[in-house]
């Protein structure tokens, strides 16, 4: 920053932040992807503004300026942060090795996720932004790609895997939508394991 103008220069991703003052934590590129990643799941991408977010991380605008060259760039960071968490959790499931199981976790995860983890219901509002559209894009793919795989190991064959895979996701991100706008029409206790066995019946093949 001079005079208050941020210059050309972004800090490549592995040099230290200069611009901090004495007695301030010097606030890295992953800290401001965090922060953005966070006031997406509260807010949606309208609530990605520097200024609030220089203000919740107690810091000033020359610090973002410091990391990126425009907001486009910090939306480009935390939902390369949110596709890492995707994968973590894809992982996470690979772990378990009954395929039921797994496909059991991961339904049930649609209702016990904390509110706001899984911001794809936000992103699909945000669609054809240019940055979002090729992740959320991305992710989605990946996503199918995963179930696909996970019920063909229950036995169906590849296309009828892709379309079971279709509509698990299209439940998923259904709920998701419910649970941020009225969490209240949702089962909970065991209902909610009811419902949850019941969508894995209706998936089909059996899992229970």
């Amino acid at each position: 920053m001079r005079n208050g103008v941020p210059s050309e220069r972004v800090q490549s991703d592995d040099e230290p932040e200069r611009s901090a003052r004495p007695g301030r934590r010097t606030l890295s590129r992953e800290d401001w992807a965090r922060a953005a990643l966070e006031a997406m799941r509260e807010g949606g991408l309208g609530a990605v503004a520097v200024e609030p977010l220089a203000e919740r991380l107690g810091t000033t605008k020359g610090s973002f300026y410091w990391h990126f060259k425009d907001r486009d760039s910090l939306i480009q960071a935390a939902l390369e942060r949110w596709v890492a968490e995707s994968e973590e959790l894809m992982a996470a499931a690979e772990r378990i090795e009954d395929p039921v199981e797994r496909g059991r976790r991961l339904t049930e995860y649609a209702f016990t996720a904390p509110s706001g983890a899984d911001i794809t219901t936000t992103l699909l509002i945000h669609a054809q932004h240019p940055v979002v559209g090729p992740i959320l894009e991305q992710v989605t793919r990946r996503r199918l790609e995963f179930g696909a795989r996970l019920t063909e190991e229950l036995g169906l064959p590849a296309d009828a895997a892709y379309r079971h895979a279709l509509t698990a996701l299209t439940m998923t991100v259904g709920i998701a939508l419910i649970r941020r706008g009225a969490p209240q029409l949702l089962p909970q206790g065991e209902e909610k394991d009811a419902y949850v066995r019941y969508i894995l019946e209706l998936l089909g093949p059996p899992m229970s």
